[in-house]
């Protein structure tokens, strides 16, 4: 799956995004997801922004494949390799 965010992130912040060896949100564990063929995938979680200079501050964060996979639907269902303008998107059309 193409997302943006991977490219972005040193191997240090990587590191330290898998440390915990689960989801960061629904904790499924690196084992089980290893025992199903699979691994956790990094991606990034804004911490906060700045609406004026037009910037935010991100971190590294592990997720499950199925998780990472929803961050990036798109209202429509569509994958958007960008997360934060695809929840954008989704938050736009809830609040319509």
């Amino acid at each position: 799956m193409k997302c943006n965010f991977q490219s972005k992130v040193t191997i240090e912040e990587a590191v330290a995004a898998v440390r915990p060896a689960r989801c960061y949100h629904c904790a499924r564990t690196a084992r089980d997801l290893t025992s199903a063929g699979e691994m956790l995938e990094i991606c990034g979680e804004e911490h906060g922004s700045d609406i004026e200079a037009g910037t935010m501050q991100t971190f590294a964060i592990a997720l499950c494949p199925a998780f990472h996979r929803e961050t990036h639907r798109g209202v429509a269902g569509q994958h958007n390799p960008c997360q934060f303008k695809a929840r954008n998107e989704r938050e736009t059309m809830i609040r319509s």
